[in-house]
């Protein structure tokens, strides 16, 4: 039987991965928009549980050909760590093509690049991060841990690495009146980072969290359904991209839209623009609206 400890979660494109859990929570933990780890200490797997669970997989000749790891940043792990998990599972599980997990910019950066690419080789591939934003006061200000200086740094060393990564934007973030601001700003950046994938959501406020807290005593105001639409067809226009995939299709998203940059990049800003002629005026111009807390059984 596998070992799973506490709230389980993992990317859309991660539906046919082995879920293998090394940690529970997130070790950063301070985000003020993100309730997802909440009272849950970052704690890491035992490695007997691990390893256990991973002879488990290769003695049952399971069909998966991806791994992922499971934890909110299983990339904190120790080098050493990650290494012995990358030869338990190409011992065990040769069927495994790739590992991935959620990463986060600092604990890439306190990887060498020699971990880097010994990481990659030992099949490390399409981490994803949670960027957000381009702007360094909103980094700041949503308690995210880096600089987009920092962002820069950690991205190409997993270029030069050759890691692929998948970057998710948060559109609305940077709260009303700085829509365009914040488009340009993250555009800048991935254009830079070049990901594999880029993810959007829009801005919703989950109540047990410190931005519920601003919106509520006014000191945040949320951008409008309006702002967040102008927002994301600015974002798109503002790509220059070789070969990445956009997918914004998240529940959060007014207009969901999908495809290939640079290809569809002009189809789908105009499919997001369009949309502001279906939305009644009243719609556009209310705030977003806010989220029920997540509960776990």
């Amino acid at each position: 039987m596998m070992h799973y400890i506490g709230p389980a979660y993992r990317p859309p494109f991660e539906e046919k991965s082995l879920l293998l859990q090394v940690s529970t929570g997130c070790n950063h933990n301070k985000c003020a928009f993100c309730s997802m780890y909440k009272g849950v200490k970052f704690t890491p797997s035992p490695m007997e549980d691990i390893e256990s669970d991973v002879r488990f997989i290769g003695r049952n000749r399971t069909l998966f050909k991806r791994a992922f790891l499971v934890g909110g940043d299983p990339f904190a792990l120790p080098y050493k760590r990650l290494k012995r998990i990358g030869k338990l599972i190409g011992e065990h599980i040769p069927r495994i093509e790739s590992i991935g997990c959620y990463a986060s910019i600092p604990n890439v950066l306190a990887k060498t690049p020699e971990q880097l690419n010994e990481l990659a080789q030992l099949g490390y591939a399409n981490l994803n991060i949670g960027l957000e934003t381009g702007l360094d006061d909103v980094l700041a200000t949503m308690r995210k841990g880096y600089t987009a200086d920092e962002a820069r740094e950690a991205l190409s060393r997993l270029n030069e690495a050759g890691i692929p990564f998948t970057l998710n934007l948060v559109h609305g973030l940077a709260g009303s009146g700085r829509s365009l601001e914040n488009a340009l700003a993250s555009a800048e950046l991935v254009n830079e980072a070049r990901p594999a994938l880029v993810i959007v959501t829009a801005l919703h406020v989950d109540e047990a969290t410190e931005l519920s807290e601003w919106v509520d005593s006014g000191q945040f105001k949320l951008p409008s359904l309006q702002e967040v639409i102008e927002e994301e067809a600015a974002f798109l226009r503002a790509t220059e991209l070789s070969d990445t995939i956009f997918f914004g299709m998240h529940e959060t998203l007014p207009v969901r839209v999908n495809g290939h940059l640079p290809k569809d990049r002009d189809f789908l800003a105009s499919e997001v623009e369009a949309a502001l002629q279906r939305f009644p005026g009243q719609q556009l111009a209310a705030p977003m609206r806010r989220r029920k807390p997540i509960t776990r059984a």
